[in-house]
């Protein structure tokens, strides 16, 4: 008999619930992570809701969570020696790929929590937690389990144990209809309801992508299953047929360093960018036109249907299970061969060759990814919680008494949210001018933004708040602000309180990929906004009479040079030659220096000559140029874009020499944490 069946009697869908979910870390990264917020906030609208997170490791979660979303942590790992974690877990299955984090703590800790509290539906979202919930669950709780990944994902011992245990499901919950099929036919369990309910993709806050940008964007885990490698290697197909192209790669992983020499060795370093990290992801996805996934498999795509919400047509592989149930083929992206580079570059080639077309499937792939929103993936979950009650007699005549609670006298609750936060949102102009607008609650009338430099506080510089025609507080900051070279920290200080600093929800940067000031015009200025590790806003500025922009970088390994392209900003003047300096020394080389056609000024740097002069562990060589009319040189360096870091972005291969005054050494330009350029000779063991 079905668990159903066994338990007791069910409150009143329609009055509100009590419904919790059961996480492993919500305050970490994961696509569970962003789909469990989004659901989460969809049921608050109606219900009150609970994130019940095994562990915690931070104070705060790197996704925004619903203020109206409760959260509650079962295990600080901070407070909780590891030592104390040690004995193995008894009750969460010995098969899955977490068992290693659990223990004997985690056991008792889950148990214990929903003996005091037991919400009218309880949701686990990973398998070891789906037992939780089966085995600790009270008797009037709704149990779900939730499936993120795919049945053949797990390992052949794990599925006896989740057999025994989903028993004590009432249902069962897969991201496709393909993988419900799959459990249905290979791990049914008698009278467990086993249904498909896809993943939610909330509305996005910006204004959908630009079709016209060439700039191509994948994003996930740098893992293996996700064949970025074949990615990498068909866009080296579409650069060669349109060197203006990009391909940015967001994310973390362990294939990171592989597919850095890839891209080095295919010699895309300035074209193929890995990204690292971002979040909330849809300010990246707006700085492309097209989206890549090339994945062997994907047990839903949150990527897909975050890239559509954008308004990317997506390229994605006909890999099992979950594309082919999000994409509709030739009308908002297209499925290629799983595999296969020629199949994949293609499709990003058809796309890319045809802008009308791509316009269009942009356009559709927005209007059809509403069908993720998450209020509309809310009511096909509260459908399910309604099925389940009424197939339960004691439900049904609980019914006719009502529910158990008064939705109107429940109050959110949040054990994370600061209501007297500051927040706002960023939007970078194609003029490199910022526009800082304050979230719609933001507790603030009027006032101004205050911009307080980095190490030197008293140093303000002041932006009176205004309102636009939506009713939205806001300020400028123009290029021509005169902030000179400095980092500053933002603040808003209101006229009827005290000064907060402002936190970032959101920076819209897109304007800044293409941004480039006129080349005569002199003061030269930049401005970059970013958000620091703690979730603050600050904003890097620059500011010179005269700039050197390093526009592209190329090694030869084989003639043993590195060319430097230069464009010249400020000035009309004429470049008179270029020099490397030793940093530590003051010992120089001239490079050898060229102009091209387009009056960009190229250096070229012996990286054989740098290598006969290393007689430290390392050296470094700082780029300069000297400019006709002045007696000061300019340093290269990188100022324009929407890389706050080049260092860790714009990496680029190393010429190796096995005889110099030190033995065996490397040779790679870099950028420096100023993001200028220098020429680093290292030793190698």
């Amino acid at each position: 008999m079905s668990e159903i069946g066994r338990r007791g009697a069910r409150p009143n869908l329609e009055r509100g619930m009590n419904i919790s979910f059961l996480i492993h870390d919500v305050f970490g990264l994961g696509g569970t992570n962003r789909t469990t917020i989004n659901l989460a906030g969809a049921l608050a609208e109606r219900h009150q809701v609970e994130i019940v997170s095994v562990f915690r490791s931070t104070d705060t979660p790197l996704f925004a969570i619903d203020p109206r979303v409760k959260v509650t942590s079962l295990i600080d790992t901070r407070e909780v020696p590891e030592a104390l974690r040690s004995e193995p877990a008894r009750i969460f299955p010995s098969g899955e790929t977490r068992y290693h984090q659990y223990s004997t703590v985690t056991d008792e800790r889950a148990a214990e929590y929903f003996r005091r509290n037991q919400p009218d539906v309880l949701i686990g979202t990973r398998p070891g937690l789906n037992v939780y919930v089966a085995r600790f669950a009270g008797k009037n709780t709704l149990t779900i389990g939730q499936e993120h990944i795919t049945l053949e994902s797990h390992p052949e011992p794990l599925l006896p144990e989740l057999k025994a245990s989903y028993t004590g499901l009432d249902a069962f919950v897969t991201v496709s209809e393909a993988d419900a099929e799959n459990y249905r036919e290979h791990m049914a369990v008698p009278g467990l309801r086993i249904v498909s309910i896809p993943n939610s993709v909330p509305e996005p806050s910006l204004p959908a992508a630009d079709p016209n940008a060439k700039t191509i964007v994948a994003a996930g885990r740098l893992a293996a299953i996700k064949r970025y490698d074949l990615l990498v290697q068909a866009f080296g197909k579409v650069a060669a047929n349109h060197p203006d192209w990009q391909l940015r790669i967001y994310g973390a992983g362990g294939q990171r360093g592989k597919l850095r020499t890839l891209i080095n060795d295919l010699g895309l370093y300035n074209q193929v960018h890995l990204m690292g990290l971002a979040s909330p992801i849809e300010a990246e996805w707006v700085k492309g036109s097209i989206a890549a996934v090339t994945s062997e498999s994907e047990s839903f795509g949150m990527t897909i249907v975050e890239a559509m919400r954008c308004g990317l047509p997506v390229v994605s592989t006909d890999c099992p299970l979950g594309p082919r149930e999000i994409i509709r083929a030739g009308e908002d992206g297209l499925l290629v061969t799983p595999g296969d580079v020629d199949s994949i570059a293609d499709g990003l080639l058809q796309l890319i060759g045809d802008n009308e077309t791509r316009a269009a499937m942009g356009a559709a792939a927005r209007r059809n990814a509403e069908r993720f929103d998450p209020a509309a993936i809310a009511v096909r979950y509260e459908k399910l919680f309604r099925d389940l009650r009424r197939s339960s007699l004691r439900g049904r005549l609980l019914d006719l008494r009502g529910g158990r609670r008064d939705r109107a006298r429940m109050a959110p609750q949040s054990s994370l949210h600061d209501i007297a936060q500051m927040k706002g949102t960023v939007h970078a102009g194609a003029d490199g001018s910022l526009r800082v607008v304050l979230a719609a609650d933001a507790p603030v009338k009027e006032g101004e933004l205050l911009m307080v430099r980095r190490g030197e506080e008293r140093t303000n510089v002041r932006v009176p708040l205004a309102r636009d025609t939506d009713d939205r507080i806001w300020a400028p900051v123009k290029r021509a602000l005169g902030i000179g070279n400095a980092v500053w920290d933002l603040w808003i200080d209101p006229a009827d309180g005290p000064r907060k600093r402002l936190r970032s929800d959101l920076l819209d940067l897109r304007g800044l990929t293409t941004f480039r000031p006129n080349v005569n015009h002199s003061p030269v200025r930049a401005a970059l906004p970013y958000k620091t590790v703690d979730g603050y806003v600050a904003l890097t500025s620059h500011a010179a009479d005269v700039h050197a922009e390093v526009q592209r970088i190329d090694v030869y390994t084989e003639t043993e040079e590195i060319d430097v392209a230069v464009q010249m900003f400020g000035t009309e003047a004429q470049v008179e030659s270029f020099t490397l300096k030793r940093r530590a020394s003051g010992d120089e080389l001239e490079p050898a220096w060229h102009c091209d056609a387009d009056e960009l000024a190229h250096a070229r740097i012996s990286s054989a000559a740098i290598s006969s002069l290393h007689f430290e562990e390392q050296d470094l060589w700082d780029l300069w140029v000297h400019v006709a009319g002045r007696e000061e040189p300019v340093r290269v360096a990188g100022w324009f874009g929407d890389v706050k870091d080049r260092k860790n972005v714009h990496v680029y291969p190393v010429t190796v020499f096995e005889d110099t005054p030190r033995g065996r050494t490397r040779v790679r330009p870099y950028y420096t944490v100023d993001n200028e350029l220098s020429v680093n000779a290292l030793d190698m063991p």
